[in-house]
């Protein structure tokens, strides 16, 4: 009797703890972002999947979703407005059709990425892709392979699909640090359905595991879902290591040298937020191929210098910033 006492005693004061350190956190960070994974069963998934954002959405069954080859495409809450988009018929924010591009002698770059090398909200001539073709000239050809909300797992597999039609002489990656969370996803909200994938038996499996009963305890207090996401930012580091070493394995076979650039997100320079967890510096290093972090660059300039290369009230790169990401590509370019 005596030990289920101090058993219940015990439960109720860490009850209390619980409730007293949820309730500050709470207090502290009222906008507080809950995390949670999307998955096939879920039971909201179509009616999130109904909610894609058919502006500029085109789904795609290999990749989730591409952009609409149309100019005018309508990104939720621009910053800027009356931006007009070039994109080809594969989806993708070029002025040439991937399959008509062969034909040339032009050294042949392609370039894989997010809406930060998509370069959402900026201008055909103000854009990374833009300003790399001036600088190398009519000798190169760049191919932006890049699309808004995409996850590393969608760049592994646009590499997948195009790498062999493109016939790239060089491969380049750009990547943030919410890419890593957004494989874990098998919808993105806004945009659709997408793969989702799982490491099993040291092979990329299909994963459509629906949560497990811990996770929905995390779902609704701050305690559980800060361990729920750190839980997840690991398991996503762990795939998109996965999936690079692949592409890594891949290039060299290929005898090119593959590069990747890790960009902050402006959010994470003021938060001085380096999210180690996401660095791929010791796979880059075991591999030797060219990788650059740009955090501890940027944070070590003044937050003027720094903010310039962002559109304000976004995040997004600015022209400035498109600029700067170029100059690093630049120092790449064989």
């Amino acid at each position: 009797m005596n030990a289920f006492k101090v058993i219940f005693y015990n439960c109720v004061i860490l009850m209390l703890l619980f409730f007293i350190v949820e309730l500050s956190l709470r207090q502290l960070f009222p906008n507080y972002h809950y995390y949670y994974r999307t998955h096939p069963q879920q039971a909201n998934f179509d009616e999130l999947l109904a909610k894609t954002d058919t502006n500029w959405v085109e789904a795609n069954q290999d990749l989730g979703w591409v952009c609409q080859q149309k100019v005018n495409l309508a990104f939720p809450s621009p910053p800027r407005r009356g931006v007009h988009y070039k994109i080809n018929s594969q989806g993708f924010r070029n002025s040439f059709d991937f399959r008509n591009s062969l034909s040339t002698d032009q050294k042949r770059v392609l370039l894989i990425g997010d809406s930060f090398l998509f370069n959402i909200y900026l201008s055909e001539n103000e854009t990374t892709t833009n300003y790399l073709q001036n600088e190398k000239g009519t000798d190169y050809l760049f191919y932006n392979m890049a699309v808004p909300a995409w996850g590393i797992d969608q760049m592994y597999l646009a590499y997948q699909k195009y790498v062999n039609l493109v016939q790239p002489d060089q491969v380049i990656f750009v990547f943030v640090d919410e890419d890593f969370l957004r494989s874990m996803d098998a919808l993105f909200y806004a945009c659709g359905e997408k793969p989702c994938f799982k490491i099993e038996d040291n092979d990329l499996q299909i994963n459509e595991d629906p949560p497990m009963l811990w996770e929905h305890l995390c779902w609704h207090n701050q305690i559980g879902n800060r361990m729920l996401r750190a839980y997840y930012e690991q398991k996503s580091a762990e795939l998109a290591q996965f999936m690079f070493e692949e592409i890594i394995v891949n290039e060299k076979k290929a005898q090119r040298n593959p590069a990747f650039i890790r960009i902050p997100a402006l959010v994470d320079l003021q938060n001085a937020e380096a999210r180690e967890v996401f660095s791929m510096e010791k796979l880059m290093k075991k591999h030797e191929v060219n990788y650059l972090e740009l955090y501890d660059t940027l944070a070590a300039l003044p937050e003027e210098i720094y903010s310039s290369y962002y559109i304000l009230d976004d995040g997004h790169l600015s022209e400035s910033g498109a600029e700067l990401l170029g100059d690093y590509i630049l120092e790449w370019v064989e």
